[in-house]
């Protein structure tokens, strides 16, 4: 049975699962070049299907992300609650009084082009609903298809297709589950549940305006960051913080002892006016928003900022803990899955795996709306057709490239390359050297997170690597830490856990007498986001970082997603010679094929 699973708005995809095999899964920037693309994700249906050799008229079930009616039912109890406040909404103005999109450009095209507020509210409710009826002509229409369809469509609760894309590909035969996010299809944005074997259900789900997700959104804007995009920045932000404000955030999130927490909305304005904005309380607290100019050794971020986002993570780590504690002794259980766009924070990841009675712990590598996709199509072919959950294979879904094409893409570029019989040990020689190296090899990973298949890789020994990085290759704030890739049988000897961390969504303390020995992955405040590497999930990247370690003694590298700031992860060759020519990457290891910039000295001619 093949079911095809969809996502869109923010961080579009699709997923094509058959039977318990995720067969492809990749997000839609990826081939449009588009960073967050979220358009109906026609490319990457049409790899999908490509990648399973089969036509749409061999999809027997099509599963959306997204439930109709219930969002408008919301949205309408939201605005009577709130009311009179909520005529706001009629204002459409966001951030800066300026208006936004109307509702016809919504209706039509998800909203203007001035960010992620630039929408109409009323148009977003009435697109949303409208797409549950064109999903069958939209898939059809995506890959050109005129013949005989069987498929049936499913609208999946979005809150159950995270908690199963986590779930159900865990390794877990039952586990507590916990999904957050900014807003699901019926208003949810934090749901505890429990899964067993081919069942979720729900304990508690707490609803929009009370969102975490929006929490930090709204704040991230207020830091002059893109809400909804940049939440990660403030993550890596917020250890250059002091907690200076940490005791007043406690009064934007109200715990109660049932495994819940209540925003106090007098410090924000979305339950009113449906935008990522601060009230006027926040800004006469904590002063003005800071400006949304971009972060430079000459306009860095102040002080004050800082101790902004250090107070909302911590503000955010103590409300994870709380829900994840209760959940733990709601259930007695001592595993844990968790997805939703908050569970990429890998901050508070760390921190519950550490510090509450859970013992395993799982992350969906996809945990935003893009994983999602994989969720609505698992609900249907787990959840509700009792077939078997997948094993694994759900971390490198995406595509993969012959040598030919490889080749040919090299040759089309003008560079010169040539063959290494052992890509591995000559990149690890490279890198032991001093360069910075783009890694392609084998089917792209999904996630915002590069896991060792698209990958810019250094020496963690070299304190310049995380400044070179960010300043000439990634062209980013140089406040961003970077990860290291640690061989996962080595990973207690630098980390004070060594928990098994594949999809790099753990933040552990770097052991204090190492981390003078690996400045290049070690944060301002001792932490590293760990990915630890195992020669069973990624034998070549697995060999790749055992040769460095013979040649170093380190059995780690510095790992970063290879693309420029501002753009998806690469995909394709060509992608990954465009990013090596306009950057400062020195080299690029594109399967067996090695490249340096000109004027530098290929090894076989040394």
């Amino acid at each position: 049975m093949y079911v095809l699973g969809i996502s869109r708005v923010h961080d579009a995809a699709a997923a094509l699962v058959r039977d318990g095999e995720i067969i492809a899964f990749a997000e839609e920037e990826r081939f449009t070049r588009v960073k967050h693309d979220g358009r109906f994700p026609s490319r990457a249906v049409e790899f999908c299907l490509n990648q399973a050799g089969i036509t749409l008229a061999e999809v027997d079930h099509v599963a959306f992300y997204w439930q109709r009616w219930r969002e408008a039912v919301h949205a309408a109890t939201v605005f009577a609650r709130y009311f009179p406040k909520t005529l706001a909404v009629f204002r459409n103005e966001r951030d800066g009084g300026e208006k936004s999109a109307g509702w016809v450009d919504t209706w039509r095209h998800g909203g203007g082009s001035g960010g992620v507020d630039d929408f109409h509210i009323g148009g977003a409710v009435l697109a949303h609903i409208k797409r549950t009826y064109t999903i069958g002509r939209e898939v059809r229409d995506a890959v050109g298809y005129t013949g005989p369809t069987k498929f049936k469509v499913h609208l999946i609760d979005h809150h159950r297709s995270h908690a199963a894309s986590a779930f159900y590909v865990s390794p877990f035969d039952s586990a507590a589950v916990l999904t957050l996010d900014g807003i699901g299809s019926d208003g949810t944005s934090t749901c505890l549940a429990v899964g067993e074997g081919n069942k979720i259900t729900d304990l508690k789900r707490i609803k929009y305006p009370h969102s975490l997700g929006a929490m930090y959104a709204i704040v991230t804007g207020y830091l002059g960051f893109y809400p909804t995009v940049d939440e990660g920045k403030v993550m890596g932000l917020a250890p250059l913080g002091k907690d200076t404000y940490v005791e007043q955030f406690d009064d934007l999130v109200q715990l109660d002892n049932d495994g819940g927490y209540e925003l106090d909305l007098s410090w924000f304005t979305h339950h009113t006016n449906g935008r990522h904005m601060v009230s006027r309380k926040f800004i006469d607290t904590f002063g003005p928003p800071r400006p949304r100019t971009r972060v430079t050794a000459e306009n860095p971020v102040p002080q004050h900022y800082m101790d902004i986002a250090y107070a909302l993570q911590a503000t955010l780590e103590k409300a994870g803990l709380h829900l994840a504690k209760w959940l733990q002794a709601r259930t007695g259980m001592t595993k844990l899955a968790v997805a939703g766009g908050v569970a990429l924070n890998s901050v508070m990841n760390g921190r519950i795996l550490l510090e509450t009675p859970f013992e395993e712990f799982f992350a969906q590598p996809a945990s935003a709306d893009d994983g999602a996709s994989v969720g609505a199509a698992l609900e249907v072919t787990v959840g509700r057709h009792g077939l078997p959950r997948p094993t694994d294979g759900f971390t490198y879904t995406g595509p993969e490239f012959t040598e030919a094409r490889m080749e040919k893409a090299l040759v089309d570029a003008g560079v010169e390359y040539r063959r290494v019989d052992d890509i591995a040990a000559h990149t690890a020689a490279e890198i032991a050297a001093g360069k910075i190296v783009g890694w392609v090899q084998g089917r792209m990973e999904c996630g915002p997170r590069a896991l060792g298949n698209r990958s810019l890789l250094a020496d963690p020994r070299d304190p310049e690597s995380k400044t070179r990085m960010n300043e000439k290759v990634k062209h980013r704030e140089a406040f961003r830490p970077f990860a290291p890739s640690c061989l996962a049988e080595r990973a207690g000897e630098y980390f004070v856990s060594d928990y098994p961390s594949p999809v790099m969504l753990l933040v552990f303390d770097v052991l204090e007498h190492q981390r003078e020995k690996v400045p290049a992955i070690t944060h301002v405040d001792g932490t590293a986001r760990v990915q630890t590497v195992s020669r069973t999930d990624n034998p070549l990247y697995h060999e790749l970082i055992s040769r460095f370690d013979e040649l170093t003694g380190v059995p780690m590298l510095v790992n970063t997603s290879f693309n420029d700031n501002n753009e998806p992860i690469v995909c394709t060759p060509e992608d990954a010679i465009a990013c090596y020519l306009k950057t400062d990457v020195d080299a690029l290891a594109l399967g067996p094929f090695w490249v340096q910039k000109p004027g530098a000295e290929l090894e076989g001619n040394k």
